[in-house]
């Protein structure tokens, strides 16, 4: 009866909307047989679901919301599952250890240029964009750096990630990364090699002669979507991975970074953004830091906003905690998460206490017995920092395992 109802009014409908007579009987009955046609698939679809889950068991749906304590760690991120996850098991990029510079964009307007930043030329503006904030570099040539207080403000040993967006592999779009501030600042005897960008596009790096394409990555395609960044220096060699892959990897490299800048050269018409820049400085390997400190304070794990689903790109950290564990069996951790003070202190103990169960669980799926893991939130309560700046918000938020 539902399904007479519903076609007799759109029937009414269409036959109000088209003249003369002998057209409104064509349309009439075209329509009937496609509503007929679409009713049936839908039905049938219905009818294989009803069948499928009496033969298998019916499967719950998942839930937004997390106690904690699910059978397996939730991965998130845009496109992202337990097989993304799979995909960047050999990614092993570990970030630094202390932040130096960090930026969400949070509390920015639309259509500003971002206040933790500086112009060097073009245009640049904060847009929202798939319901968060980005830096949308809107011409080529546009050029911004972050705005420090001091120069030649980069460590000897770092780490740097972005978020950079294709809207396709259009290989005339590139974000060229530079490790000097300006090109002003550029002194041969102190940065060598680096008057030159890393180039960056959708499949591929380029940084003189070294790099090359993706093929995993091209055979992944790109539809409108973002990728990961990250550099690794340690005194004189580089490596450089965009998403899960290693492309660049220099023992020795001439020159000494000093900045960063980052510059857009697109050729066609094409969004160009950039989000969640953080810079770190490198520190001590972890068996070094868990000896000295009794404990590993990492910032390599990364959950999606508000939530405790871990996002892909923390597969080094996790991988290189799950070595660790291997090579030291009576190793045990009690895993902490940790939350700026931002938002409800009961919400953040709450989050806290889930991401730390995520971890946990993460690891024991990768082998490592559950007795030799407890997880426990501490939210807001233990600061290291004290919460005034965007980086020290970023050092505050955090995953600690702390030996047992």
């Amino acid at each position: 009866m539902r399904k007479h109802a519903f076609f007799a009014g759109l029937l009414a409908l269409v036959f109000l909307c088209f003249t003369p007579a002998a057209a409104q009987f064509n349309v009439g009955k075209n329509l009937k047989n496609k509503i007929n046609s679409k009713i049936n698939q839908k039905v049938d679809q219905q009818v294989d679901k009803s069948i499928d889950e009496t033969l298998e068991g019916k499967k719950e749906a998942p839930s937004d919301k997390s106690d904690g304590k699910s059978s397996a760690a939730k991965v998130g991120g845009s496109g992202s599952g337990e097989a993304k996850m799979k995909a960047w098991s050999k990614y092993d990029f570990v970030p630094g250890d202390k932040v130096l510079f960090a930026d969400n964009l949070s509390g920015e307007e639309n259509g500003e240029f971002p206040s933790r930043w500086d112009l060097n030329k073009g245009n640049a503006e904060v847009a929202d964009f798939g319901g968060e904030p980005v830096i949308n570099l809107v011409a080529t040539g546009t050029s911004i750096k972050p705005l420090m207080k001091r120069e030649n403000w980069l460590p000897e040993t770092f780490t740097i990630e972005m978020d950079l967006y294709f809207d396709s592999d259009n290989p005339n779009v590139a974000y060229e990364i530079f490790l000097v501030d300006d090109i002003k600042d550029y002194k041969e005897e102190i940065n060598g090699h680096f008057w030159e960008p890393i180039d960056v596009r959708a499949n591929g790096l380029r940084f003189k002669t070294y790099g090359s394409e993706s093929e995993e990555l091209k055979a992944k395609g790109v539809n409108s979507q973002w990728r990961h960044l990250s550099i690794a220096f340690n005194k004189r060699s580089m490596k450089v991975y965009l998403d899960e892959e290693r492309l660049i990897n220099i023992p020795n490299v001439t020159g000494k970074p000093t900045g960063l800048r980052i510059e857009v050269d697109k050729r066609v018409d094409a969004n160009t953004m950039v989000k969640n820049v953080l810079i770190a400085e490198g520190g001590k390997k972890l068996y070094d830091q868990m000896a000295a400190d009794g404990k590993i304070v990492t910032y390599g794990i990364k959950f999606d906003v508000n939530k405790a689903d871990i996002r892909p790109e923390s597969a080094g950290t996790l991988s290189s905690i799950a070595k660790l564990m291997e090579e030291q069996p009576a190793l045990k951790f009690s895993v902490e998460g940790h939350t700026d003070s931002d938002g409800d202190d009961n919400a953040n103990m709450k989050l806290s206490q889930q991401r730390a169960e995520a971890v946990k669980t993460y690891l024991i799926g990768q082998g490592i017995a559950a007795e030799r893991l407890e997880a426990k939130g501490w939210g807001e309560s233990r600061p290291i920092d004290k919460n005034a700046t965007a980086e020290a918000k970023s050092n505050n938020r955090r995953v600690e395992f702390v030996k047992k």
